[in-house]
C-alpha cells in the first residue's frame, strides 16, 4: 500500500500583542493599517475599520481570550480575513495584529501540540502548538465569528428599535 501524500499547507504566522497565531493563507485578504477605529460599545469587538466601503468588525484574540495584559498593537494593524462562515452579512472580520506576515508551509508533522502555559483554555483557541520552535494559536475562526455575529444581531436589533421609536 502506497503512503498517502498529504499536500503543505500554506500559512501565515501573524504575531499578536502575546504570542502568534497560525492562518490558512488563502484566508488573507489584506494586511492595513487600523489606527483610525470607529468606536465599538460590544465586548469582543475592538471597533470599526473602513475598508473597501466596507466597515469590518476588528477582533483582538486577546480580548476575547481576556489576557489580563491584552494591549492594543503599538502599530495598529489589522488583517482581514474572508470568513469561513456562511453567516449572512458577514463576509469579512478583521484580527489586530503586530509586525509583518511571515509564512509557512505546514505539513502534518509541522505542527506540535503545547500544553505549557495554557492553563485557562480560551474558547477561541482551537489549538496552542509550536512550529519551528515558536509557540502559536490556532484560532477558532467558526467560534470568533459566531461571537461577531451575535453583536452584528444585537447592533441590527438596537438600530431597529431607534427606528421604530
Amino acid at each position: 500500500m502506497k503512503p498517502r501524500y498529504e499536500p503543505a499547507i500554506k500559512c501565515l504566522i501573524v504575531r499578536l500583542h502575546k504570542g502568534s497565531v497560525i492562518l490558512p493563507l488563502n484566508l488573507m485578504a489584506e494586511l492595513v493599517a487600523g489606527s483610525e477605529l470607529a468606536a465599538s460599545m460590544h465586548p469582543g469587538v475592538e471597533g470599526w475599520l473602513h475598508w473597501r466601503n466596507r466597515q469590518i468588525p476588528v477582533v483582538s484574540l486577546e480580548s476575547l481570550c481576556m489576557e489580563e495584559d491584552a494591549g492594543e498593537s503599538d502599530e495598529g494593524k489589522c488583517l482581514i480575513l474572508h470568513t469561513v462562515s456562511a453567516v449572512p452579512g458577514l463576509p469579512f472580520v478583521a484580527l489586530r495584529v503586530q509586525g509583518g506576515l511571515n509564512t509557512l508551509e505546514i505539513l502534518p508533522d509541522t505542527l506540535r501540540d503545547d500544553h505549557g502555559g495554557n492553563v485557562q483554555r480560551c474558547p477561541y483557541v482551537a489549538r496552542q502548538v509550536r512550529a519551528s520552535h515558536l509557540l502559536c494559536f490556532i484560532p477558532d475562526l467558526p467560534a470568533i465569528e459566531a461571537a461577531v455575529a451575535e453583536v452584528l444581531q444585537l447592533t441590527v436589533e438596537q438600530q431597529e428599535l431607534a427606528i421604530s421609536e
